[in-house]
Order: structure tokens, then C-alpha cells, then sequence
């Protein structure tokens, strides 16, 4: 098994206590052990009398606990403040980076901060890019080795450029941003090919949960591509492609060369880089665009 089930994690069973904002600027609190769904329903006009009518409505702030009756008190609580109180509150969970949320039909609910965002298992968008190539008569695919200083899976091997989108970024926009930050490497909307979204729902090495929406791009560059890595990446390496997919049957080290041609070998379990719809999902273009009439 991958070291990472991306594909059919489980959330964890919580509850959640939330604030609205709603279309008027007015608020509304309640609780939920579904909060996608939850939002959802506030969207559609079924989820409470009051915020009907008084949408779209805003994630403007949320707990989490382990249990309905806990959720359940906080709201009691909440719904006594004063609104400069309330307010309080939300000043509370404002800073850093933010990430744009979704309801369970997709549709965006606000800002809520990136360390929220994760550590409550809030919907959201990814984008990730995926380099294959023909280096030396050989197929394969790029992937990134993160920096032994990243607070998150350090030294673990991931695909060629992964990240969010900022708020009222565009998939492609951020794909090729990300591309830019993290590897050096400078591309147009041309250069790409659309690889679909694919849901991934898995528990986070920080004890976290990510439900996301991957937004996929694929992009061929043969030889070594003129990578520059950022901060974050320590270096880039090629793996076969029929290696990569065997890596997603069973547990299987990775052969790999670095740019400057060095044998390389990448442990299983150091391996962030398995999406196993994703890569099921992309096979077939990523079969077209290293087709040899495909120039």
C-alpha cells in the first residue's frame, strides 16, 4: 500500500461548531457533523429557516470536537455573545496564509487560514503538475525531493510541483505559478495539457485531514529540463514510468537519476508522490504526449 491512502481516507468523526456570514452581513451560528454538506445545504436554501434567503453565505469561523454534545454546548455558548464578541471570535482565526473553501457542491464559501483549513479537514482546491519526458531513450516522470527542513514530510519525494491555489487563482494560474516558486521551471497555458480533479481525503502527518479537489496539469519536457529548485525543493530526479507505476501495486522502491545523471534510489516509505486515481486517471494522456508524433 502506498504510504499514503489518498484515495479513500476516511474523515475523521467530528463535530463542529461554525459561524455564517451571511449576504446581509448578518451571522449564524450552528453545529454539524458534516461541515461540507452543511454549507451546502445553506447554499441550497435547506439548511436553516434563518439563512434561507440570505445567501450565498461565508465560513467566517468553525471548532472542531471529538463529539455532538460538545459541539453542541459550544453552540449554546456562542449563540449567547454579544456580536463584538462574535467578532472577537472571528478576529481570532484571521492570518497567514488563506485558503478559499467549498461547500460539498463546490462552490466557494470564503477565506478561512491555511493552518484551519488543515487542521480541521475544511474542503479545498490543489493544484498538481505533473513533467514527463524521453531522457535517454527512457520515459518517465520528474518528481521533487522536499527540503529536510519542511515542517511536513521532510525529505519525502513528491510530484514535480504541488501546492494551493490563492484565493480567486485559477487552477492553471497556480500550477504555473507553483511551478515557477518551487522548481524554477517557467511555462505558458500552452504548455500544458488539462488532467482532470480528483478527490483526495487523507490523515496528515501532523495529525491533520486534507479533503481536497486536485486540480491535475501535465506537461512534457524532454532531456533535463532547466529546473532552478526553491527554497523548498532540494533537488529533482527522473523516474521510469513503468518503475512508478509498479510503485502503486505494492510496496517498491523507486530507481531514479538526478540532473546530473547520478543513480538514485527512493525508499517506499518516502514516497508522497502515489495518487492512485490520479495516476490511473492520467496514463492514457501521459501515453499521448510521449507518443513520438506528438512533437
Amino acid at each position: 500500500m502506498p504510504i499514503f491512502d489518498r484515495d479513500h481516507a476516511d474523515s475523521p468523526e467530528k463535530a463542529y461548531v461554525y459561524i455564517l456570514r451571511c449576504a446581509d452581513g448578518t451571522l449564524y451560528c450552528g453545529w454539524t457533523n458534516d461541515l461540507a454538506a452543511r454549507l451546502d445545504a445553506h447554499n441550497s436554501g435547506k439548511g436553516a429557516k434563518y439563512t434561507r434567503g440570505r445567501g450565498p453565505v461565508e465560513l467566517a469561523y468553525s471548532e472542531m470536537f471529538d463529539t455532538q454534545s460538545e459541539a453542541m454546548r459550544r453552540e449554546a455558548e456562542i449563540k449567547k455573545l454579544t456580536r463584538s464578541q462574535k467578532q472577537a471570535l472571528l478576529d481570532s482565526q484571521t492570518g497567514g496564509e488563506m485558503l478559499t473553501v467549498y461547500d460539498a457542491a463546490d462552490r466557494p464559501c470564503g477565506a478561512r487560514p491555511r493552518r484551519i483549513v488543515h487542521a480541521q479537514g475544511l474542503r479545498h482546491h490543489v493544484c498538481h503538475l505533473w513533467v514527463v519526458g524521453v531522457r535517454d531513450g527512457v520515459r518517465g516522470i520528474w518528481l521533487q525531493k522536499r527540503q529536510n527542513d519542511r515542517p511536513l514530510y521532510p525529505g519525502f519525494y513528491d510530484l514535480t510541483a504541488t501546492g494551493h491555489m490563492d484565493p480567486g487563482e485559477t487552477p492553471l494560474t497556480a500550477a504555473l505559478r507553483e511551478a515557477r516558486e518551487e522548481i524554477g521551471l517557467h511555462a505558458d497555458e500552452s504548455d500544458v495539457a488539462p488532467g482532470g480533479s480528483f478527490r483526495q481525503r487523507y490523515v496528515r502527518a501532523d495529525g491533520g485531514f486534507d479533503d481536497e479537489l486536485s486540480f491535475v496539469f501535465l506537461m512534457r519536457r524532454d532531456g533535463v529540463p532547466p529546473f532552478t529548485p526553491g527554497p523548498e525543493v532540494a533537488e529533482m530526479m527522473f523516474v521510469p514510468l513503468e518503475d512508478f507505476a509498479l510503485a502503486h501495486l505494492d510496496p517498491h522502491d523507486l530507481p531514479a537519476r538526478g540532473m546530473d545523471g547520478a543513480p538514485l534510489t527512493l525508499p517506499h516509505e518516502k514516497l508522497a508522490c502515489l495518487h492512485g486515481e490520479e495516476w490511473n486517471g492520467v496514463r492514457e494522456i501521459i501515453e499521448h504526449l510521449l507518443d513520438d508524433d506528438h512533437l
